[in-house]
C-alpha cells in the first residue's frame, strides 16, 4: 500500500502550491499502469511501485549505491536543496532520523537537485552538507536526472522505500514528521519484525506533528523572486530589463507582498545584480512583507565579502529581530556581510507583523536572487 501526504512546500517553479491538486492533475493526465507519477495522496494500491535507480555521478559521504545493494533495508530518498527554507526547516528530523534508526536498517539518500544554477556546483553542495552536518549519503542530481526518474515535483520530498525496493509512502513539504516516523518504523518492522521501538529515546519531539497550515498560523508573503524569469510581484512600473543595467525608481507605495527596485541594478533571468561601488546608501530593494522571519538567497559574485545594509521601518535592524547573519558596523548599521552564494538568515522579529525592509547596495558584483519566509508556526530548527 502506498500513501502520500501533502502539505505547502516549494515546486520546481518557486510557488507553493497544494501537493494533493498536483499529485492528482499527474493521476487524471497519466495512461500508463502504476508509476510514481500517477499516485494521488492517500491513494491505496494493490502492490508498491517499484522505485527508480540512483544514475547520480558524484557522491558525498559514500561510494555510489544502488537500490539492488540495499535490498533489505528500508530507503529514505530525500528531495532537497540547500538554498530552500522549507528543506532546512526538516533537517532536524533527517539527522535524528539517521541517528535513531541508521542502526536499525534505515538508509537515508539525500538527493541534491539544484534550482540555481550556482547550487548545481559540487562544491557548494559539499560545503553545504558539512554545514547542515549531514553524515548520511548524499548525490549529486545537477543535471536532474534522479528527480526525473522519480517524477518529482518539489522541495522537499520525501520517498521511502521498502525492503523490497518498492516505495511505500511519499510525503512532500513540511510537517507531518510524528506520521512519517511512524512510517519509517512500520517499515523497518517489516524488514525485522524482532525490532522493539517502545523505549524512551524513541518519544517524539514536542513539534513533530506541529500543523504548518493550522488556522492559528499566519499567512506568510509568499516566497519572492528577483530575477526577471520570476519576478511576478515587482512593484516598478513597467517591470525589469533584462538587457542592460537600469535605474529603477520605486513607486512612493510599494504594496503588501510586492518588491521594488530603486537605482542602478542589472536584471538577470534568476538574479537582480548591482555592479557599482557607492559611497551612499541610494541603491536598494524595498520589501512590503507580512511574516515573522524572513531570509534571502544572495552572495557576492567573486567570493569576496561584500555588505547589504539592511534596514527595515526605515531604521537600522533592532537587536531584537536580528536573523544570525546579521552584522552591525561602527556607525551602528545593520549589514549582511554577503560571500558565498547561500541562503543568509536576515530577520527573526519576536512577532509576526507586517514591515517594510530595505537592502542597499554599495559594492558591485553583488547578486540577489530570492526571498522567502517563515510564518508563526516555524519549527525549531539550526540556523547555520
Amino acid at each position: 500500500m502506498l500513501q502520500a501526504n501533502a502539505v505547502m512546500g516549494r515546486s520546481r517553479g518557486g510557488n507553493r502550491v497544494s501537493w494533493i491538486a498536483l499529485w492528482m492533475a499527474a493521476a487524471m493526465v497519466c495512461l500508463t499502469p502504476i508509476t510514481l507519477s500517477r499516485i494521488a495522496p492517500a491513494e491505496e494500491l494493490a502492490q508498491r511501485p517499484a522505485a527508480p535507480d540512483f544514475s547520480g555521478k558524484i557522491w558525498l559521504n559514500s561510494p555510489p549505491l544502488t537500490l539492488k545493494e540495499l535490498r533489505g533495508k528500508v530507503v529514505l530518498v530525500d528531495f532537497w536543496e540547500y538554498t530552500c527554507i522549507n528543506c532546512i526547516r526538516t533537517f532536524p528530523y533527517l539527522r535524528r532520523w539517521n541517528e535513531l534508526y541508521g542502526p536499525a536498517g534505515l538508509v537515508i539518500i539525500g538527493v541534491h537537485t539544484p534550482e540555481f544554477a550556482f547550487a548545481k556546483n559540487p562544491a557548494n553542495v559539499a560545503a553545504a552538507v558539512k554545514r547542515f552536518g549531514f553524515t548520511f549519503p548524499v548525490v549529486v542530481d545537477s543535471d536532474d536526472a534522479i528527480w526525473n526518474a522519480f517524477h518529482n515535483q518539489a522541495w522537499p520530498a520525501d520517498y521511502l522505500i521498502d525492503k523490497d525496493g518498492r516505495v511505500a509512502y511519499v510525503h512532500f513539504g513540511e510537517g507531518d514528521y510524528g506520521t512519517f516516523e511512524g512510517e519509517i518504523q512500520k517499515l523497518l518492522k517489516e524488514a525485522n519484525p524482532r525490532l522493539d521501538f517502545t523505549s524512551a529515546k524513541y518519544a517524539l519531539p514536542a513539534d513533530a506533528n506541529a500543523d504548518m497550515t493550522a488556522s492559528v498560523c499566519r499567512r506568510a508573503t509568499p516566497e519572492t523572486y528577483l530575477g526577471a524569469d520570476r519576478s511576478d510581484n515587482l512593484a516598478n512600473p513597467g517591470g525589469e530589463d533584462p538587457h542592460r543595467e537600469v535605474r529603477y525608481v520605486a513607486p512612493s507605495a510599494v504594496p503588501i507582498d510586492d518588491f521594488a527596485l530603486s537605482g542602478d541594478w542589472t536584471a538577470a533571468p534568476e538574479f537582480v545584480r548591482h555592479d557599482r561601488r557607492k559611497n551612499a546608501l541610494e541603491d536598494s530593494v524595498e520589501l512590503h512583507y507580512q511574516a515573522k522571519s524572513v531570509y534571502l538567497v544572495a552572495g557576492s559574485d567573486d567570493g569576496t565579502v561584500k555588505p547589504l545594509y539592511v534596514v527595515q521601518d526605515g531604521q537600522p535592524l533592532p537587536k531584537s529581530a536580528w536573523g544570525v547573519d546579521i552584522r552591525i558596523d561602527s556607525s551602528g548599521r545593520t549589514y549582511l556581510p554577503l560571500s558565498g552564494k547561500r541562503m543568509y538568515y536576515v530577520v527573526n522579529n519576536p512577532e509576526f507583523g507586517e514591515h517594510t525592509l530595505t537592502l542597499y547596495a554599495t559594492a558591485p558584483a553583488l547578486s540577489l536572487y530570492s526571498f522567502t519566509f517563515g510564518n508563526n508556526c516555524e519549527n525549531q530548527f539550526a540556523h547555520r
